[in-house]
């Protein structure tokens, strides 16, 4: 559950690009192809078969043996073949058990069916009560960067400006100081409620795991005040602004100062606004590192983009809704938050394999961003220090998984592909017993995806 810097979050909304229509006009069309020959299907069909059979001969044994696993008092794995919908492996695949951050597969696949990956989170400037005050109004912006509120903040400034009552006719006596002309900057971040602790979360959380959650925030830092930390700062770069743009006026002194909340009548006139980061931007930043903060934003955003109130318990209803709709096998599910932090929230692996299906499946083009923005294994986000010893290092780069910590939980649930280049799901959560550490209880669970490769 770790951070990184805001521009490199931004860089995620890469993901939305597409490929050049000029380019696809100017391409060559493709060879003729033949059918393959039915020696040929033969052929694949019973190697598919044998990879599968090894996969379910071996895995009984590199599942169970590993003593973390062994000694461990609740734990549950399935293995499922998509190409034919066969179950490879399973073990207590009802068993409602801690899935920790793996629930943000959940929260990831409301998010995509809800509000796709081109939804953007506007933070506006708008009047306030009079021509010296200003609301900053919150869009729950997740990847909100410093930056950016720096270039909001210099608009807004601009616009202030020409308010600035003319200069004195007559020149002023040098030795009188000058007029301060000062800004009030308020927030409004009413779009999700005030903050309270969802079910199963410990007071201990906040804000080192998971701050209150608001709908303003800056640079992904942890505050138990998200939204005065970021309104803060840009009254500060406002008043910056206006110093540099008023510099000839020595007869005033203009600055901004932060003033606390304060709800935007519905009609006031806007002065400055930014579009916003996007949704994709987003879900690929959760997902890479398990970000619990931008979790929970998204929970609240599918609510309140369905018109439920973005409540814990409004943003739960929602989801369950969603992913019942869409065919996820949510029996034997509680989910409490966006994030998996909650210590109420419990998984099945059947579920997770059922909704891990459901994003690869052509029914559902809308899902199909998910598993590239998996971590991958010995490669990026939280699998980036995994898989790099034998004998999983040969799995490296061919496991797509949501990894889950919490201190007597370890989850695991995503696609590794095999030797023959096809893909296999997998969903592992293991109740790790305090004799292990958690390194030594990740490293078990890392065998089953190793063993779905073919390499070992």
């Amino acid at each position: 559950m770790n951070r990184r810097s805001s521009v490199v979050a931004l860089a995620a909304a890469a993901v939305l690009l597409g490929s050049s229509p000029a380019f696809a006009a100017t391409s060559p069309e493709p060879a003729p192809t033949t059918a393959p020959r039915s020696s040929d299907r033969t052929a694949e069909s019973a190697a598919l078969a044998a990879a599968d059979a090894r996969i379910a001969r071996l895995l009984p044994s590199r599942f169970l043996r590993p003593s973390p696993i062994a000694a461990s008092t609740a734990k549950a794995a399935l293995v499922v073949d998509p190409t034919n919908g066969s179950t490879l492996y399973g073990y207590n695949v009802a068993a409602s058990l801690r899935g920790a951050s793996t629930t943000k597969l959940a929260t990831a696949v409301t998010t995509l069916r809800v509000l796709g990956t081109s939804t953007r989170f506007p933070t506006v400037v708008v009047d306030g009560r009079t021509v010296r005050e200003i609301v900053l109004v919150a869009g729950g912006d997740p990847l909100l960067s410093s930056s950016q509120l720096l270039r909001l903040a210099r608009s807004t400034a601009a616009v202030l400006a020409t308010r600035v009552p003319a200069p004195p006719t007559t020149t002023p006596v040098p030795a009188s100081a000058p007029t301060p002309f000062r800004v009030s900057v308020r927030v409004d971040d009413s779009l999700f409620p005030a903050p309270t602790l969802a079910p199963g979360w410990p007071s201990s959380y906040q804000p080192g795991v998971v701050s209150p959650v608001r709908a303003l925030k800056r640079d992904l830092r942890h505050s138990s005040d998200t939204s005065k930390d970021a309104a803060t700062y840009f009254a500060g770069q406002v008043g910056v602004a206006l110093q540099a743009l008023l510099a000839a006026r020595t007869d005033l002194h203009p600055y901004a100062a932060y003033d606390g909340r304060l709800t935007a009548a519905k009609d006031a006139p806007e002065i400055a606004r930014f579009a916003g980061n996007t949704s994709g931007a987003a879900l690929a930043w959760m997902l890479k590192v398990s970000d619990n903060d931008v979790a929970e934003m998204l929970f609240r955003h599918n609510a309140v983009a369905r018109g439920v109130a973005p409540t814990w318990a409004g943003a739960r209803a929602n989801e369950m809704r969603e992913l019942a709709a869409l065919g996820v096998d949510t029996r034997g599910w509680a989910v409490y938050d966006g994030s998996g932090v909650s210590r109420s929230d419990r998984l099945t692996v059947r579920g997770l394999v059922s909704l891990l299906r459901l994003a690869i499946s052509p029914e559902h083009p809308e899902l199909a961003p998910l598993r590239a923005w998996l971590p991958v294994g010995g490669v990026s986000g939280t699998l980036s220090s995994r898989y790099s010893t034998k004998p999983t290092i040969c799995a490296r780069g061919k496991v797509f998984a949501k990894t889950g910590t919490l201190r007597d939980a370890i989850g695991l649930a995503g696609y590794a592909t095999g030797t023959d280049g096809r893909p296999r799901i997998f969903a592992v959560m293991v109740a790790r017993n305090p004799a292990y550490t958690p390194l030594a209880t990740r490293f078990a669970v890392d065998l089953v995806p190793t063993t779905l490769t073919g390499c070992y």
